[in-house]
């Protein structure tokens, strides 16, 4: 990798980092749409900030929502429709730049989960716009799609963000790696 290569790498990954720390702070900082949410519907968080969520789930935060609370979870969906984006594209360009570092290029398949994770996140947001858009009414159908998009995408997630200390332990293994036969190859030759 040449000196300028370096340069716009590190220029792109800090401007990753800078979008996504932004859409992180809104989303669970200040103003903290999630707890906004929760807040608006006695206690209940929002659905894809859950673990796993079923109809039943959905019928209840509906039910203790309101008008209140429905218009926090909008303002939600709303940063949602970028939040995805941003976090799938920090995980991407962070595990795509320490895998440029490695000689094989089998590890791209570490890749597949930040994909996964982002498409799933808006599979799921498409679910809970589709409640909030039937609002009182919560579908089976959606809830039961948005509830099992919500367990893959924590799933590909986990799998995606233990992807990036993975790949910076395997490239700083590889360096040590290198640097000890450039060592030793300058130790034979200096004899």
């Amino acid at each position: 990798m040449t000196w300028l290569e370096t340069v716009v790498a590190g220029a792109d990954i800090h401007r990753a980092k800078v979008l996504y720390g932004i859409s992180t702070l809104a989303m669970f900082g200040w103003p903290g749409l999630t707890g906004a949410v929760s807040r608006a519907c006695h206690g209940r968080s929002a659905l894809d900030v859950r673990g796993h969520w079923t109809a039943a789930d959905a019928r209840d935060l509906v039910a203790a929502c309101g008008t209140e609370g429905r218009g926090a979870y909008l303002r939600l969906e709303l940063l949602d429709l970028a939040y995805p984006l941003l976090c799938g594209l920090a995980l991407l360009l962070v595990s795509s730049l320490l895998i440029r570092r490695l000689p094989s290029r089998r590890w791209s398949l570490l890749l597949i989960p930040a994909v996964a994770m982002t498409v799933l996140d808006y599979g799921e947001n498409a679910a809970v716009w589709t409640i909030l858009s039937t609002w009182p009414a919560v579908g089976d159908l959606p809830a039961h799609l948005g509830g099992a998009a919500t367990v893959a995408k924590r799933a590909a997630g986990l799998v995606a963000y233990l992807a990036v200390p993975l790949l910076l332990l395997t490239v700083g293994l590889d360096w040590l790696r290198v640097r000890a036969r450039t060592r030793a190859g300058a130790a034979g030759s200096s004899r």
